[in-house]
């Protein structure tokens, strides 16, 4: 039996999360599941995006993520896909194309019915029976398109990263898509003697950071969080509030010889 991870933009005020697990639990009682969050911002794909794509792949391989976010969305697709060795069900909203550069390795159509609660009549369903060893060609029909979104992409050359922030996490640090591989190749091929100044709003850094405590209290850090991605914040404040930044700012690095 697989882990079931479940992430919404239900909030945790109402029944609707509840709803969902013991739609689970009640035909497998023993079944375990993992909350990733429910606060995702309403309707909100790119942080959903953002968070799913930073953590799915801490969890085992195998795993069957349930996405139920803008689920009440008219007429949109469930769906089924494999990707990275771990399952994903959720809605055709473009989300899935958004947290993995590559593209899922299957992808099935699962049949919604006329159920207005579909997070918990059909993508509860359908996870429980991936979990138990399912295939997806046994609990849907086989396609080979889903719907695609594109991100904010990075602009790369030898002498710049252009990126912008890409989510703003809950205590107000801005998580930017300028990932350490891509940062780590243009030191490499910039060779010794490089220097790099990292520049957002009115801000500047000529290095990053290890930690958040390697600045005092209130001062600004920037430094590759443990997904990999350039992140910053203010030790014990606010950046996005205090820094006047949110998402889509744009995030410079600009690389220098001597």
């Amino acid at each position: 039996m697989a882990l079931i991870t479940f992430m919404s933009d239900f909030g945790t005020v109402d029944h609707y999360v509840a709803a969902v697990k013991a739609a689970i639990v009640s035909e497998s009682p023993s079944q375990p599941i993992a909350d990733i969050t429910h606060n995702i911002r309403p309707f909100d794909i790119s942080h959903a995006a953002n968070v799913l794509r930073s953590v799915y792949k801490d969890f085992p391989q195998k795993t069957v993520h349930i996405v139920a976010v803008d689920s009440m969305k008219e007429k949109s697709k469930a769906l089924a896909i494999e990707l990275d060795g771990h399952l994903f069900v959720g809605f055709d909203s473009g989300i899935f194309s958004l947290i993995s550069e590559k593209r899922p390795d299957q992808i099935a159509v699962l049949e919604n019915g006329q159920s207005t609660f579909p997070a918990k009549d059909v993508l509860a369903k359908t996870a429980l029976q991936l979990a138990n060893g399912k295939s997806l060609k046994d609990v849907g029909t086989m396609v080979s398109e889903m719907t695609e979104l594109y991100g904010r992409q990075l602009k790369v050359t030898k002498r710049e990263i252009a990126g912008n922030v890409v989510s703003v996490d809950h205590f107000g640090n801005l998580i930017t898509n300028i990932s350490k591989t891509e940062f780590d190749k243009i030191l490499e091929i910039n060779g010794a003697g490089v220097r790099y100044l990292i520049r957002f709003g009115r801000e500047q850094f000529q290095s990053t950071h290890g930690y958040f405590s390697d600045v005092d209290s209130g001062d600004c850090f920037v430094l590759f969080n443990s997904s990999g991605q350039l992140q910053i914040g203010i030790n014990k404040g606010n950046a996005s509030e205090l820094l006047g930044l949110s998402e889509d700012a744009p995030v410079i690095i600009e690389f220098s010889n001597g």
